[in-house]
């Protein structure tokens, strides 16, 4: 398994009129915390879409289970849990010190610019196979990248 974990202070701007998360929030967490694990394993996001990759969404799910509120530090894990082969599934859980508020995961796809399904990068999938072999090589059911 591959992971990563954002630091996020909730902002006055992100929740509702009773300082509740807004639901629709939680996605661009989600997006930070993956945007931040490409970058971990080598591959920045921004270098992807240069080079013509692109990483569209195809699925979302979220659950939530205890609502964040205005000013809490809040840690979002983003897990890639299995080797990805076409699709991309990532998985996040969203936390306030050991409490899991959401859970949630996005399926992902490489396309090229002009929308079409592609075969991801080869530099892809080698980086990422190596990552998941130098962490079962360590030992480790999780390891930060």
């Amino acid at each position: 398994m591959l992971k990563t974990e954002a630091k996020i202070r909730v902002r006055f701007s992100e929740t509702d009129a009773m300082g509740v998360v807004y639901h629709a929030n939680y996605l661009p967490w989600f997006e930070v915390a993956r945007t931040q694990l490409l970058a971990e394993l080598g591959m920045p996001y921004r270098e992807l879409q240069d080079n013509g990759f692109l990483l569209p969404v195809l699925e979302v799910s979220v659950k939530y289970r205890v609502p964040a509120h205005f000013g809490d530090d809040i840690v979002v894990r983003a897990m890639m849990k299995e080797m990805p082969r076409v699709k991309i599934k990532i998985e996040y859980e969203v936390l306030r010190g050991d409490e899991v508020l959401t859970t949630g995961m996005t399926l992902h796809a490489f396309m090229n610019r002009d929308s079409q399904a592609i075969r991801p990068p080869k530099f892809f999938t080698e980086t990422i196979e190596k990552a998941f072999r130098d962490n079962a090589a360590n030992g480790t059911v999780a390891a930060n990248v």
